[in-house]
């Protein structure tokens, strides 16, 4: 059997597909199973002991002919029993469509008309159901056609590479916080995070304060090496470490306290202890899914509202330093 899985991006969608890869491979264990990925997450996959072969696509390719022939040379050097497209949208239906496979599988409300390069259009997907849910009905959908029944309930454990995880990069104890997202929305003023982690240094000194962030976050790289002069035992890691770093920096934290971003999701699936900080997105579909999570939202009608512009973004700013505090406090205490 050769599943080629198509899931490019962001960084929290590809992680919220890794519980459909252990799904395959418990009730498929001789499955042979490639994956598209976009080169910004690739580091996340490569390496990874389900994964035959990791496939790059980045949108520089679209600049040169040469490096489009030599993606779709890649991309169909094997033929599939099936193409499985994840994401639902034009440019992975593209993909989907250009990959050689028996059976192209996809969603039948996939949204860009992606759907048009399926030939198995599954029924559509409820909206409001959470992201890695989703993904699951697509995986269980396709092993019944394989033959293989399977009722999903709990979400399947993450397997992940073994180097990412030893040695420990951060000795001691400690807490991650994730102030970064993509979505200006989603973000939490600066002030906020500085007020939050005084609180938690007064009420546990001898807990150090991570800042985890991407080199291309330049605020907020300047903002957390300040705090780390000026502070006792904070210490930056923003545009310090590569993906497979910050999967070992979140999987020992003590806590992970974040917005609704990437390393959310990882922290989800290495189950750590999240307080996680939601405001224009929605918690049903695109929350943290461990078990050991807890999410504050702020009570304004107008949210989840998955905007990406918001001049008064009063759904984040309504959320107070001492709540998340609070929320700490008890994840520490339970």
């Amino acid at each position: 059997m050769k599943i080629l899985v198509v899931k490019l991006s962001a960084l929290g969608d590809v992680v919220q597909t890794l519980p459909s890869l252990s799904l395959f491979k418990k009730c498929l264990p001789s499955a042979e199973i490639d994956w598209v990925v976009d080169e910004r997450n690739a580091g996340i996959l490569k390496g990874h002991p389900l994964i035959n072969k990791v496939i790059v696509f980045s949108k520089t390719y679209l600049k040169s002919f040469k490096s489009v022939r030599e993606f779709l040379r890649n991309l169909r050097e094997k033929s599939y029993d099936f193409v499985l497209d994840y994401q639902g949208l034009l440019k992975s239906g593209i993909i989907t469509g250009f990959a050689r496979g028996k059976k192209k599988v996809g969603f039948k409300n996939s949204r860009e008309l992606s759907w048009i390069f399926y030939d198995t259009k599954l029924p559509p997907y409820d909206p409001e159901m959470h992201a890695v849910k989703r993904y699951l009905v697509l995986t269980k959908e396709v092993l019944k056609m394989c033959g293989v029944e399977v009722e999903v309930g709990e979400i399947p454990d993450v397997v992940w590479q073994e180097e990412f995880l030893k040695p420990r990069i951060w000795e001691g104890d400690y807490i991650v916080v994730v102030p970064g997202a993509r979505w200006k929305t989603k973000l939490w003023e600066l002030d906020y995070w500085e007020e939050f982690i005084k609180l938690f240094k007064a009420e546990f000194p001898e807990i150090k304060v991570v800042i985890s962030g991407s080199k291309s976050e330049i605020e907020i790289k300047k903002w957390a090496e300040y705090l780390e002069k000026g502070l006792k035992g904070v210490k930056s890691f923003v545009g310090r470490v590569d993906l497979k770093g910050l999967v070992n920096l979140l999987a020992y934290s003590k806590v992970v306290v974040t917005v609704d971003t990437g390393p959310m999701h990882i922290a989800s699936a290495l189950k750590v202890p999240i307080v996680a900080l939601f405001g224009p997105t929605s918690e049903r579909r695109t929350g943290p899914w461990s078990p050991i999570q807890r999410v504050i939202t702020s009570k304004v009608p107008c949210r989840p509202c998955f905007k990406k512009e918001c001049k008064e973004k009063v759904c984040m700013k309504k959320i107070k330093p001492k709540e998340v505090f609070k929320e700490v406090l008890k994840t520490f205490n339970s």
